[in-house]
C-alpha cells in the first residue's frame, strides 16, 4: 500500500482461520513491527506508519499502552 503523504493508518483485523492459535495474531503483529521498525532504520520513511499502526494494534491486542512520563 502506497502512502506518500505518510498519513496514520489503522490495522482491520478480519479474523483469522479456526486453525489458528489465538497468540499467533499477536506473534505475527510483533514480527511485522521488527520487519518495519528496520526499514524505519535502513531510512525508508514509508515504513514509519506502518510501525505506528503496528505497535497501537498490538496495545490492543496485548493490552498495554505507552505513557509518556513527565
Amino acid at each position: 500500500m502506497k502512502n506518500p503523504e505518510n498519513k496514520p493508518l489503522s490495522i482491520i483485523y478480519q479474523g483469522m482461520s479456526p486453525d489458528v492459535e489465538p497468540g499467533t495474531y499477536a506473534l505475527v503483529l510483533s514480527n511485522l513491527a521488527i520487519a518495519e521498525s528496520n526499514l524505519v532504520r535502513a531510512g525508508k520513511d514509508s515504513a514509519l506508519p506502518h510501525f505506528i499502526a503496528i505497535v497501537k494494534e498490538l496495545e490492543d491486542v496485548c493490552g498495554f499502552r505507552f505513557v509518556v512520563q513527565e
